[in-house]
């Protein structure tokens, strides 16, 4: 287990250690469009847009301001800071992202056989076999369709939604839609997407948490062509006499997730777990919608290193529990390291949802589950 992590560790954590403006910024590519469509009509057309193919430059801004903790850099910066991305996408199955430092770049590429890595700093082309559908967050979850189709898969079809003004973004003629999310059992207040009216492709996309006024997370296209992209570019490349090394996944959630998840309740906050996905029985998701709850067991050294690095970095929140438990909280985001008093047991606990809810699943996964 420690050399799957470690791997997990080394080869997914995309640390931000600088900023490398390539292409135009994506703030000054949009201006006020003209055009306008019926918010419903947008928000299927955005939902069924996923056979649409681009090519195009973004930047994806997200102001949780987490600390950082060992372990958990990768979401902590991403979720904190800015993210340069160029982006391939021909289909679900064949697409690429680059994410852009400072120092380099790495680039993820999705083929119908799995994934792979080509770190440039490392010199490393690390093949993946596959990552669970329920995961940290990545570099490529922040482009502009990935994360419009992803967050408004998890409304409800009675969400209210209304027209936005339109938006000049990278050329496209935008139209808007604001999606208000109803259900209590969330953070997210809206989204706030605008889209090609003809292709319903998301140009540009805000996140409201409930109370915030300003967006949390917001991300645009700088650059885009759609159309299909160079084929060429969607094959994993890698530099002479670099390495070459495997791994099962690239999510710290999909390596803890293949191990046991006997310790896992068919209920937690009143929310029912899904079916396990397979070849990952460890991995908990208790819900469908923006207030889904994931939690995952932990081994005790982990556990350990994260309530640690929680405590040191002196912003998360003790809870209320029969054991010991650390949440770091955010308008949008919740995360939490529970462990039973003994110390045989432990979790990790997240979602889009409010602090009430973690607490909630803490005490059932410390009971043991909820009836």
């Amino acid at each position: 287990m420690g050399t799957t992590l470690g791997k997990v560790v080394r080869w997914a954590v995309v640390v931000l250690v600088g900023a490398l403006i390539v292409g135009v910024p994506a703030a000054l590519a949009a201006r006020p469009g003209e055009a306008q469509a019926d918010p419903g009509e947008l928000r299927a057309r955005i939902a069924a847009s996923v056979d649409r193919p681009w090519t195009g430059y973004a930047e994806a801004r997200a102001g949780l301001d987490l600390p950082r903790i060992p372990a958990l850099s990768d979401v902590t910066t991403l979720l904190s800071g800015v993210t340069r991305l160029r982006g391939w996408y021909a289909a679900p199955d064949r697409a690429r992202t680059d994410v852009l430092t400072a120092v380099g770049e790495r680039d993820r590429y999705t083929t119908p056989t799995g994934q792979a890595v080509w770190d440039y700093g490392a010199e490393l082309l690390t093949i993946v076999g596959a990552d669970p559908v329920v995961r940290l967050p990545r570099p490529d979850d922040l482009l502009p369709p990935a994360l419009g189709r992803r967050l408004l898969a998890g409304t409800a079809a009675s969400d209210p939604a209304i027209a936005l003004p339109a938006r000049r973004v990278a050329g496209v003629d935008a139209a808007g839609v604001r999606v208000t999310v109803a259900d209590p059992g969330t953070t997210v207040g809206a989204l706030d997407l605008w889209a090609d009216p003809e292709t319903g492709l998301p140009v540009a996309v805000e996140v409201r948490a409930r109370g915030v006024a300003d967006p949390l997370i917001s991300t645009a296209f700088g650059e885009l062509a759609q159309g299909p992209p160079d084929p060429a570019a969607l094959v994993p490349q890698r530099g002479p006499g670099s390495g070459v090394t495997r791994s099962p996944t690239s999510d710290l959630f999909g390596a803890l997730g293949r191990g046991d998840g006997s310790s896992l309740p068919a209920r937690l906050a009143g929310r029912d777990r899904e079916r396990p996905q397979r070849r990952f029985p460890a991995l908990g998701q208790y819900g469908t919608t923006l207030g889904q709850l994931v939690a995952v067991p932990l081994p005790a050294d982990l556990a350990g290193s994260l309530l640690d690095g929680i405590g040191r970095a002196g912003a998360g929140r003790t809870l209320s529990v029969a054991g010991q438990g650390s949440a770091l909280e955010t308008p949008l985001l919740t995360l939490a390291v529970v462990r039973s008093e003994d110390g045989a047991r432990a979790w990790v606990l997240s979602g889009l949802v409010p602090p009430a809810t973690i607490d909630s699943g803490a005490a059932d996964l410390l009971a043991g589950g909820q009836a």
